[in-house]
């Protein structure tokens, strides 16, 4: 964790410089997220495919290249929490609820936007990298602990969790004069979040995230 809080230091300071060109904005936000899982094998993460979203938060940080007077490109670096609650039926405890915990940092590398006034509307690839992952599991004597194994390493025989994830992301900002924004955007991933490592598997199992977020822009 201390390498990713380095890096985020130093890319807001390399966007911070860059803002001070013509026709960039720097700005920095924050929010929460719900994230949810799709796909066929949901039902082997949990049980029945039963699952709920629980609050994550994210924070990260926005250059807008603004190009012209209604179009440009949005590059955007952030650190998210992945929380949500699935079923687990571990063959001995009765069916309970677990929580499933993820970190990601989320690289938005260019999301070209439509600006009209305050508004934007913005589309692009989505690339994110697995910080770590844990979930709750229950011991012979029925008490939780958090089961960080999930994460995995190549030598894995089940359970592998993809370090990387790939997709697309969609959103929309409104900017006020003074500089603060909200917004919302939706990211959905096409990689299978998990594979059994000793077959090279790989479940049908892929993210989606919603998004609400507060920022500033400077200028």
């Amino acid at each position: 964790m201390k390498n990713t809080y380095t890096i985020c230091i130093m890319l807001f300071f390399i966007l911070k410089i860059s803002a001070q060109q013509d026709g960039l904005t720097f700005g920095i936000s924050g929010g929460i997220n719900w994230t949810s899982l799709t796909g066929r094998d949901v039902d082997s993460l949990s049980n029945d495919g039963s699952q709920k979203s629980l609050i994550g938060q994210s924070i990260g940080i926005t250059l807008d290249n603004k190009t012209s007077k209604y179009f440009g490109l949005k590059h955007e670096l952030f650190y998210s929490q992945r929380i949500m609650s699935i079923k687990i039926d571990d063959g001995i405890n009765p069916e309970f609820s677990s929580k499933f915990k993820r970190q990601y940092i989320d690289i938005f590398p260019v999301s070209p936007t439509l600006y009209y006034k305050g508004l934007q509307v913005y589309a692009g690839p989505y690339l994110g990298v697995l910080l770590n992952a844990s979930i709750q599991r229950k011991d012979a004597d029925g008490n939780l602990y958090t089961d960080k194994s999930i994460y995995g390493s190549g030598e894995a025989s089940s359970n592998y969790s993809q370090k990387m994830d790939a997709g697309f992301v969609a959103g929309l900002n409104y900017e006020f004069k003074n500089g603060i924004n909200i917004g919302g955007r939706f990211i959905r991933g096409f990689v299978p979040i998990i594979e059994n490592a000793n077959t090279k598997q790989q479940l049908k199992i892929y993210n989606e995230s919603f998004f609400v977020m507060i920022g500033y822009s400077f200028y």
